[in-house]
């Protein structure tokens, strides 16, 4: 592998050491001692769950990945659901090519494993944690993967849907939705599943923010996540093959994006609590990365800024939401993180992209609608694009978010529902 493949592989591996500290950093000490080889668990179950099955399902249906022996299960043309080649890294897949794809995407995989592990971790019972982390390894991520990024039918909308003028298809750079909402998601389906609530708030007592218990480790994490998100966004990774980008852009938005996060959060803690917070900072910063992942190459400086701001303000509503209307427990705000960055993500796509880049993603090519050099484009297009595209691409936003989203609840949902059967029946509770 040349330096410029292995390095950013290397630093995309900050991304989920730098989510278990964040969350470490809102866990209690007690239970933070019982969660401490989360982040080896989830790392593992990664590895394994990717490696046997995963890949297979993500990128066995691509043949720039695996040429001839590519194989996509496809309902029509166009229309890929799962990949077939490539089960335990055999055949092609051990070709250096295929072992560099491994390498790159398993830190996104960490990551929406970690999402789920983290959340659950001290509420289930360990095999129902190892359980629910080799799903999202093994078949949520590969599915979603090859749904967006691997030649399946999210992919093609484009393509399929107005023949070639239905928008870019289901645009999503860097894991708003492929990632973050998934992981988000099947939290919640996994808290919901295992039936645990937390007491009833007294009326009349103010909200407050939630408990930091280590504000060093999740503030380092905060950094950490950034420097991998920079890392790996800007290494090109291979289902943005074709397009043109440009990876001054992403970073530039990235880092707009954290800073808008971090000053709107902490401008939320000021006017509700009277003071800032170490925690919500470290929160603000990583939602705002989570937010820009989607649209980073699409959108100008201006727009990654209101994005951050726009994230960092829906971060503490949706731990509000989490914790005092669900009533879940969710110390470590990965629910609230995945699913209001995420879902926030997908939709700046649609209202932002200016067509300035992404020509030829999930392969648009040539003119675009009749207009030369037009890339991804949404509400608000740059001046010599005459028309936008807004709403036919946030139909194929809406399409991705509702197609992951479902997936993602709903399979955690009843898989933890189904294990915590034999246990309710007894009469057991988890509550630690």
């Amino acid at each position: 592998m040349a330096i410029e493949t292995w390095l950013p592989a290397l630093l995309g591996y900050l991304i989920p050491v730098g989510l278990f500290l964040l969350a470490w950093g809102g866990i209690p000490p007690e239970r933070a001692r019982r969660t401490a080889t989360v982040g080896a668990l989830a790392l593992a179950l990664a590895v394994l769950g990717y490696w046997a099955v995963g890949f297979a399902f993500h990128l066995g249906g691509t043949s720039a990945a695996l040429g001839e022996e590519a194989r996509l299960y496809e309902q029509a043309d166009g229309w890929g659901l799962i990949g077939l080649s490539g089960f335990f890294l055999m055949g092609k897949a051990t070709m250096p090519e295929g072992l560099e794809l491994f390498v790159n995407y398993l830190p996104l995989v960490a990551s929406a494993v970690l999402l789920v592990v983290l959340s659950v971790a001290g509420r289930a019972r360990g095999w129902q944690t190892t359980v629910g982390g080799l799903i999202v390894g093994a078949i949520l991520f590969p599915l979603a993967a090859c749904w967006a990024w691997g030649g399946g039918w999210l992919a093609n909308l484009g393509l399929t849907i107005g023949g070639g003028h239905g928008g870019h298809g289901f645009v999503d750079y860097a894991g708003s939705g492929v990632v973050y909402l998934l992981g988000g998601l099947a939290a919640l389906g996994a808290l919901v599943g295992l039936g645990e609530r937390l007491p009833r708030g007294e009326p009349d007592k103010p909200a407050e923010m939630p408990p930091v218990h280590f504000p060093l480790l999740a503030n380092l994490g905060a950094l950490l996540f950034g420097l991998g998100w920079l890392g790996w966004s800007l290494s090109q990774p291979f289902h943005a093959a074709g397009a043109t980008l440009a990876p001054s852009l992403i970073a530039v938005n990235g880092l707009l994006a954290a800073a808008g996060a971090i000053l709107a959060s902490q401008t939320y803690c000021w006017f509700t609590v009277g003071h800032a917070d170490a925690l919500m900072s470290a929160r603000g910063m990583v939602a705002g990365f989570v937010a820009i992942s989607a649209g980073a190459p699409f959108v100008p400086p201006w727009a990654a800024l209101v994005t951050g701001v726009v994230a960092g303000l829906l971060l503490p509503l949706g731990v509000y939401l989490v914790e005092r209307v669900l009533r879940l427990p969710d110390e470590t705000a990965t629910v609230a993180l995945g699913i209001t960055a995420g879902l926030l993500g997908l939709l700046v796509v649609a209202l932002f992209a200016n067509g300035l880049w992404g020509q030829g993603w999930n392969g648009i090519r040539g003119d675009y609608r009749g207009v030369p050099d037009q890339g991804v484009t949404g509400f608000l297009p740059a001046a010599r694009f005459a028309e936008g595209d807004g709403p036919r691409q946030l139909v194929d936003q809406l399409a991705g978010i509702g197609a992951i989203g479902a997936l993602a609840f709903a399979m955690d949902w009843l898989v933890f529902l189904v294990m915590s059967v034999p246990y309710r029946l007894r009469g057991e509770r988890r509550v630690s």
